[in-house]
């Protein structure tokens, strides 16, 4: 979920760039080789050749300094030392260097940077939710049933979306620094990733939860119906229609959010975050029967469990949605938050709060669902969707990351 929103926009600080930085050169910016030689100690740097006149040093001596210069860390830059892909609305300084290192990507994990955070807000949930799935699945805390029960397998599904989601943000923020292309791979990927998480999430649904609700209970939508209207409907077909296409309708969804999301990616949309978070706001439509059932069935009295963390979940949603859009705090007042406590992390730590209550109700649904399954979960509708959308997913990746510029094919 790292840029569910992520780095495509620049807003404000790149159209300053065009007015106050003036390009490299015209306003005093580092040109690349010289930011190099400066982060790195290149040929310019101080001790290095061609730093002094007469060195009293032997030759042979000055050959292995030159070969073996000391270590240096890499220089933090400023966002109009980087190109304007990687610039994030009003982050002004902590960006690393462009084309580092894997090594260099992974210590920066430990260093101040305006990514630092947004890696370690997902890996530590990410930590969380394996020790958590791992109690569930192979250490018997969803019950008796063994790891390998048909039962568990939209459960396994779930936290397959789960656990994906937080691996590719953490991938993406870490090594979004290696190359242009490589950025723009990992975040069409974690786009990918989320919607592969909210198919999910709409598999372990139509198991657990689903069944359970009057909502979809032909007789008593009927009965409901009857008392309310005053009309003779049976409920059946459409209920049974319902049952039959939502997993194909939410299938075509997440291809379709997967599509938007890296489309935004490309400079002429105007407003990359909006889009983003508008688009992946639309799988959570799948969920309305919950929402229906709550105002027709009271599902406060009959399901609390459910009913609290369901609307808690929509209530730290509806957060992370907001600093994710609005850009505050950083907005308020730039260069303060570059390092900690900028929106994207908190975007992070809200959604993270969002799914650890969704794990609540959809635990406890499983517990429900094992007392007296409805409907035994076979492979083809569980594992088998998921394979597919996998597939159609990676189509849609590739086909971005062959597009240099969508603007052009307009």
């Amino acid at each position: 979920m790292s840029d569910a929103a992520g780095g495509g926009g620049g807003g404000e600080a790149q159209s300053h760039r065009g007015s106050s930085a003036g390009g490299c050169g015209s306003s005093g910016c580092t040109s690349p080789g010289r930011r190099g030689a400066a982060a790195g100690g290149g040929p310019g740097a101080a001790g290095g050749p061609g730093a002094g006149g007469g060195s009293s040093m032997p030759a042979g001596e000055g050959d292995k300094e030159e070969a073996a210069p000391p270590p240096r860390p890499a220089a933090l830059l400023r966002w109009d030392e980087v190109p304007e892909d990687f610039v994030e609305c009003f982050i002004l300084s902590g960006y690393r260097r462009l084309h580092c290192s894997a090594q260099e990507c992974l210590a920066s994990v430990l260093q101040p940077t305006n990514e630092t955070l947004n890696f370690w807000t997902h890996f530590i949930p990410l930590l969380l939710f394996l020790s958590r799935f791992g109690r569930l699945l192979l250490l018997r805390g969803a019950g008796d049933v063994p790891f390998h029960h048909p039962a568990l397998l939209p459960l396994w599904c779930y936290a397959s979306g789960v656990l994906l989601t937080f691996a590719m943000s953490c991938t993406a923020h870490l090594f979004s620094c290696l190359s242009p292309r490589l950025r723009a791979a990992f975040f069409y990927l974690d786009y990918a990733s989320i919607s592969y998480y909210g198919f999910a999430s709409t598999v372990a649904y139509s198991y657990y939860l689903l069944p359970g609700l009057s909502l979809l209970d032909a007789s008593a939508m009927s009965r409901y119906v009857q008392q309310r209207l005053g009309w003779q409907l049976d409920c059946s077909l459409p209920i049974a229609a319902y049952r039959a296409l939502v997993l194909p309708v939410a299938l075509a969804l997440a291809v379709g959010c997967t599509a938007a999301c890296c489309r935004s990616r490309a400079a002429c949309c105007a407003y990359p975050f909006a889009v983003r978070t508008f688009v992946f706001a639309m799988p959570l439509s799948m969920a309305c029967p919950i929402m229906l059932e709550s105002l027709l069935f009271d599902l406060r009295t009959r399901n609390p469990t459910l009913f609290v963390y369901f609307y808690r979940r929509y209530c730290w949603l509806l957060v992370a949605a907001f600093f994710n859009v609005s850009k505050i705090p950083e907005r308020i007042q730039p260069g303060l938050f570059d390092i900690v406590g900028h929106s994207h992390q908190l975007f992070h730590i809200f959604t993270f709060l969002s799914i650890y209550d969704q794990v609540h109700y959809v635990e406890d649904g499983l517990a429900e669902f094992l007392k007296a399954p409805l409907a035994a979960p076979t492979y083809l509708g569980t594992v088998g969707y998921m394979l597919l959308l996998m597939l159609c997913l990676a189509v849609v990746v590739k086909r971005f990351l062959n597009v240099a510029d969508l603007c052009k094919q307009d």
